[in-house]
């Protein structure tokens, strides 16, 4: 008997095994080629991860370079600073009218040529004039690498102050009288802080040249109260007035005085921080206010300055008081200590006027017919300029402030 034929459509399906095995074979490829992609891409990524790395690492050794370029061009030019009048843009977070920044462009590094590099000098000029940071940067923009560098240094801007100053009131290098109708205070250091009152901490007047007058070597009593003629009225307070025991001679001017509260700061170093104060805008009112006027000007002094936090350095120079030292006008007050160099010439200071001044007033001369004046002597009298120097400090050299070194952004 003859089978019938089902019609084409109706017959049972049988799976193909070259059809499995080549769908088989296609995964198997494509499983190989995504394995091989991604290993391709993790030595991909593994070779510019060490590219990077290598870059980084150029740009941290740039830095550093910089950083002690920067070093060893200020310790070739110490004492003398940098070029304070070329400011430069501070580096981020650095922000007031203290903040002194200056640029010191490095040559670029031979090894590295396609390397910016770049250097910023910064320093306080209120509170530490004597401390330089230098921030250090490298970058190449090729390969976006950057790296920052910072380390601050010490340096001979300022010398450090006498650690056992006189705390006198009044400090003098000769002698000093009373005016007929004077209106005159010296007050001494208080045990109580109040000022003309309670227990006195320290002398009145201090004055560090008595006439020796019978020439015997030596001063006695009677030639420092001769010296110091100030009435009780004038020494509110219990302060006294004490002068030397030996004689000395001032001629030449031996600023004594000056050296009793300065030490070895210089005029040069006094003017270069009171011109670099007053091109960065501080002034009697900013925030903080100026520290230091350094003036050559002969004309009164006029203007109020300092405060208990910040007080004020006042220093009336020898060309101030070529002819006669600028008076400090009434009604004017200084928070700090005022210096007069009048050169041992007692004459410039004739008839003198104080003004009032919470601090400390040193005057190298003699101080006759002192006409008026109140003088409040203060424990932060000398903070103006007293700078923290620690031990072990050459202040003549250039040298690394310990533990100040760091990298990073600011």
């Amino acid at each position: 008997m003859k089978r019938p034929t089902l019609p084409h459509d109706k017959r049972p399906h049988r799976a193909a095994p070259g059809a499995i095995t080549l769908l088989m074979a296609i995964g198997l490829v494509v499983l190989a080629s995504l394995a091989s992609f991604y290993s391709t891409r993790s030595v991909l990524v593994d070779q510019l991860a060490s590219q990077n790395h290598a870059h980084a690492h150029q740009a941290r050794l740039a830095a550093q370079a910089a950083l002690a370029w920067a070093q060893a061009d200020l310790v070739s030019h110490s004492p003398s600073p940098p070029d304070w009048a070329t400011s430069a843009a501070c580096p981020s977070g650095i922000t007031g009218p203290q903040w002194q920044c200056i640029a010191m462009p490095p040559a670029p590094h031979p090894a590295l040529p396609a390397m910016q590099l770049n250097v910023t000098a910064v320093r306080d000029l209120v509170t530490s004039p004597h401390v330089l940071t230098l921030y250090a940067s490298a970058s190449e923009p090729t390969h976006h690498s950057l790296a920052r560098v910072r380390e601050s240094l010490f340096i001979p801007a300022v010398a450090p102050a006498p650690s056992q100053a006189p705390q006198a009131a009044l400090v003098l290098n000769g002698c000093v009288s009373e005016a007929a109708g004077s209106s005159l205070r010296a007050c001494p250091l208080s045990s109580t802080g109040q000022a003309c009152s309670g227990t006195a901490m320290a002398p009145a007047v201090q004055t560090l040249f008595v006439p020796d007058t019978d020439r015997n070597g030596s001063i006695s009593s009677t030639e420092t109260n001769n010296c110091l003629a100030l009435s009780g009225t004038s020494l509110t307070g219990g302060g006294s007035q004490i002068g030397p025991d030996m004689a000395v001679s001032r001629n030449p001017c031996n600023r004594a005085a000056w050296r009793s509260a300065l030490g070895d700061i210089t005029d040069a170093q006094l003017k270069a921080w009171s011109s670099a104060q007053e091109r960065q805008g501080l002034h009697a009112l900013s925030n903080p206010p100026r520290t230091v006027y350094w003036i050559d000007s002969p004309a009164d002094w006029t203007q109020s300055i300092g405060q208990p936090d910040h007080p004020a350095l006042l220093v009336l120079s020898e060309q101030a008081c070529t002819q006669r030292c600028p008076r400090i006008a009434a009604g004017v007050h200084i928070h700090g200590s005022v210096v007069v160099q009048a050169g041992c010439d007692d004459e410039k200071m004739r008839g003198w006027q104080a003004g009032w001044i919470e601090g400390q007033l040193v005057i190298e001369a003699g101080l006759p017919e002192w006409r008026s004046g109140d003088l409040w002597a203060r424990p932060y009298g000398r903070d103006g300029y007293n700078l923290n120097w620690p031990a072990g400090i050459d202040a003549r050299q250039v040298q690394r402030v310990n533990g100040s070194w760091s990298e990073g952004s600011p």
